[in-house]
Order: structure tokens, then sequence, then C-alpha cells
């Protein structure tokens, strides 16, 4: 496989994910491949955030050492939970890779190949995602003095009462700081689960022998690099949002239909005598079954095709690098379907005639 350009890696990308989710279309299969694409996502960065409940041990330290307790527990058992939950997503990121490269449908058989080869990306992922944590923490833990009065203000203010300006400006200074830190740390994590886990896939190299090789590329063709993240930043954001507009769009447009219709069989049936409370509970738990149906199983489908973009456009733009990627996407690449030989239909090139 020759070596391609960042701009020619976006068209085979695109016809591998149309090849591998929906040729054909079966909806289960398509919707576990998306919705393993999905929990690749949640694998890229390391977040802790069970730790902001130790942010809170100040307010609580007048109630007692079983309040802090608790809180410590409950920041503890989180990040257990949360860590545990990374490592497998992180898993599925190597999985999720051998099934694109592969074409191949099913997760288990992956997922053993690389048993024992994901704990050092892990741990990778995870030391970046401490040190990005506390990068956001460290000017919020010098503004913690001046947040905690402003807090215990505004809870003591009139209802109704606007926040004062500090609040505000504390209150967007760090939003904007988070946006900063972990929109680069996403990026940075998904540059090396591009370019390093083919190698720990494949080959079981360290990760020193993952860096060298990631080195090497970008001593070897920096422009080609550069416009690679360029372009994998800008096109999987503005297709991301789309798919997140479309998926809104659809979201609401049927919960206004089904709503509708539920809403006038309810009120006929409470016209026939039926009461409220018999119609209120049924109403909220459908009105929950229908969020979380729309929330994980079609949104699954909404953004599914375009993380698997992402990772064919990685896999191809590394693939004419790294022989071995080459020969996989080639073996798992069908043939160009011949046109369909019609017996009225005009030989071409039409042949031409002889001369005197």
């Amino acid at each position: 496989m020759r070596p391609l350009s960042a701009t020619e890696c976006i068209s085979p990308a695109i016809d591998r994910t149309k090849l591998l989710l929906f040729s054909p279309f079966r909806k289960g299969r398509s919707w576990k491949l998306c919705a393993t694409s999905y929990l690749c996502f949640v694998g890229s960065i390391y977040f802790p955030f069970p730790l902001i409940f130790l942010a809170f041990i100040p307010m609580v330290r007048s109630a007692g050492a079983i309040a802090i307790a608790a809180l410590i527990t409950v920041a503890v058992l989180g990040l257990a939970l949360l860590t545990w939950v990374f490592h497998l997503c992180s898993h599925l990121q190597f999985v999720y890779f051998d099934m694109v490269a592969n074409r191949s449908e099913f997760v288990r058989p992956s997922w053993r190949k690389f048993r024992g080869r994901v704990l050092p990306f892990t741990v990778l992922k995870m030391a970046l995602g401490l040190g990005m944590t506390a990068i956001f923490a460290t000017p919020l833990a010098a503004l913690a003095p001046q947040i905690l009065p402003i807090i215990k203000h505004m809870a003591a203010r009139a209802p109704g009462q606007p926040p004062p300006p500090e609040f505000l400006a504390i209150f967007y200074g760090s939003y904007a700081i988070f946006v900063l830190v972990f929109g680069l740390g996403m990026l940075v994590c998904g540059l090396l689960a591009d370019f390093l886990v083919p190698s720990l896939a494949l080959e079981n190299t360290s990760l020193r022998e993952a860096f060298h090789r990631l080195d090497a590329l970008i001593r070897q063709e920096p422009g080609q690099f550069a416009l690679y993240v360029l372009l994998k930043a800008v096109l999987g954001l503005v297709a991301y949002f789309a798919a997140i507009m479309l998926w809104e769009i659809a979201f609401f447009l049927l919960t206004f239909v089904v709503g509708g219709a539920v809403f006038v069989l309810g009120f006929l049936l409470h016209l026939a005598g039926v009461p409220s409370i018999a119609l209120t509970v049924p109403g909220i738990f459908l009105a929950v079954v229908w969020y979380i149906f729309a929330s994980i199983y079609v949104l699954a489908f909404a953004i599914g095709p375009v993380f698997t973009w992402m990772e064919a456009y990685a896999i191809y733009f590394l693939g004419g690098r790294y022989p071995m990627l080459g020969d996989m996407l080639d073996l798992s690449t069908p043939p160009p379907v011949a046109p369909a030989f019609h017996p009225y239909a005009p030989a071409y090139p039409p042949p031409v005639p002889p001369t005197a």
C-alpha cells in the first residue's frame, strides 16, 4: 500500500466506514459496532472526576468526622469504579482498531488477542489524565479561599437575586481553563491512540519503541503529520457536532409526536375516569424509558459512524507508512465491483475503424 497524504485518506476512510457499518446493514450488528466505537471514545482520556468530592471536605468539616469519612469513601470508590471502566474502554480501543483494520464483526476474539498488551498504554493515559487534572485543579485550589465565601453568600441571598460578578468571572474562567486543558488533552490522547496502538497491538512492542516510531514519522513528514492533526481535529469536530445536532432534531421531533399521542391518550383516559396518579406514574416511567432509549440506543447510530471514520482515517494515514498495517488493509478491502455486462451495450472503448 502506497503512503497516502492526509487529504487522500478522507475518501477511503469514508468507504471503510460504510463497508464496516452498513455493508450489509443489520440493525443489531451495526449498533454493536457503533456502540463499541463510542466506548472507545470513553477510554480516550482519563478524568478522575470523583476526586471533586474531596473539595467539599471544608464545607462538611463542621458536620463531624462521619461526614468527612463518607465523602472520602465516595471519592475512593468512585475513582476505583472509574479506573476499572476506563481500563475496559482502553482495551476496546485495541479491539476496535483490529475490527476496523480487518473488517471483523466480533469483539470477543480481538478481546482475547490483546489481553495483556493494554495495561502499559492505560497507565500512560492515566498519568496524562492525572497531570491534566492537576493543571486544571491548581488555579482552582488557589482561588478556593475566594470561592467558598462567595458560595456561602449565594446560599444566603434572597430568591431571584442574581449571582455576584465575582462568581460569574470565576465560573467562566474555570470553564475556559477546563475546555482548553482537556480539549488539548483529548487531542494528545487521540493522537497517541492513532500512532501507538497499531505497534502495540500488531507487534506487542514496548511503549518506548512505539514512541520512537512516532518520532521518526514526525521527523520524516512533519508537514503531512501537522496536516493530519489539523484535518482530523477540524473534520472530526464538525462531523461530531453535525451528528449531535441531527440526533437532537430527530429526538425532539419524535418526542413531540410520541409525547403528543401519549398525552391525548392520557387525556381521554382521564375523561373516562382513570385516577390522575394512575396516569402520572406510568407517564413518568415511559418518559424516562424513552429518554434512556434515545440517549443510548439511537445516539450510538448517530455518532458511531463519526468515531469509526476517525479510526479508519488514522489507519489509512498510517497504513502506507507501516507495511504490516498496509497489508492488513489490502487483504481486508474487497476488490472494486466490475460494471454489469449488458448484451446490447456498445463496446467501450469504441473500436477504431480500419484505415485505408
